[in-house]
C-alpha cells in the first residue's frame, strides 16, 4: 500500500468502472457527498499518477482543447482492491471511508458487501469490547463519556445490521 488518503481510493473505485476524465469524476454523485472540490480532485489525480496509481493521456477533440484522460494502472487496482476489502479500522471512518466502501462495491458489483459489513461488525465489537476493559472504576465524568462512546458503537453496530441484511437481499452481496 502507498500510504493513499480515502478520497484518493474513492477515485481509484471510480476509475475501476473505466476510463473517465476529471470532469466526469467530478460528477460523481459519490464525490459531491465528500465535497471534494475540482481543483482538489485534480491534485489528487497528479498525487495518484506520480504515485503510477493511474496513468493519464490526452483525449484529442475538434474544435475544443484537448483533455486528460485517467485509467487505472495494474499497481492502482490492485491496491484498490485490497483497500476495499479491509474494513474501517477506526469508528469515525465509518461514516467517511467504509460509506465509501459500501457505495463502490454495491455500484461495481463485486460481491463482497455481506462479508465487508460482517467484517466491520467485528470490528466494531472489538472495539466496544477494548473499551469496557480500559477501566473497571471510571471518575464520573469519565464513565459519561465511556457511556457516550458505547452508544456511538451501539448504534453504528445496529446501523451495520441493517446494511448486512440490506446485502442479503441484492445480487451482489
Amino acid at each position: 500500500m502507498k500510504d493513499l488518503t480515502p478520497q484518493s481510493y474513492l477515485i481509484l473505485g471510480l476509475l475501476f468502472e473505466g476510463r473517465k476524465h476529471g470532469y466526469e469524476i467530478q460528477k460523481s454523485k459519490l464525490l459531491g457527498i465528500w465535497g471534494i472540490p475540482m481543483s482538489q480532485l485534480y491534485n489528487l489525480l497528479k498525487r495518484l499518477e506520480k504515485k503510477g496509481m493511474i496513468q493519464a493521456t490526452m483525449a484529442y477533440q475538434e474544435n475544443r482543447p484537448g483533455k486528460r484522460v485517467y485509467a487505472l494502472t495494474d499497481e492502482g487496482r490492485k491496491s484498490f482492491l485490497e483497500w476495499v476489502q479491509r474494513p474501517s479500522e477506526k469508528i469515525r471512518d465509518i461514516r467517511t471511508e467504509f460509506l465509501a466502501k459500501l457505495y463502490i462495491v454495491h455500484r461495481l458489483r463485486l460481491g463482497i458487501g455481506k462479508r465487508l459489513v460482517e467484517e466491520q461488525i467485528g470490528m466494531c465489537r472489538i472495539r466496544r469490547e477494548r473499551l469496557s476493559e480500559e477501566a473497571q472504576k471510571p471518575d464520573p465524568l469519565e464513565g459519561l463519556i465511556r457511556e457516550y462512546r458505547f452508544s456511538i458503537i451501539d448504534v453504528t453496530i445496529q446501523w451495520l445490521e441493517k446494511c448486512k441484511k440490506f446485502f442479503e437481499r441484492v445480487a451482489d452481496a
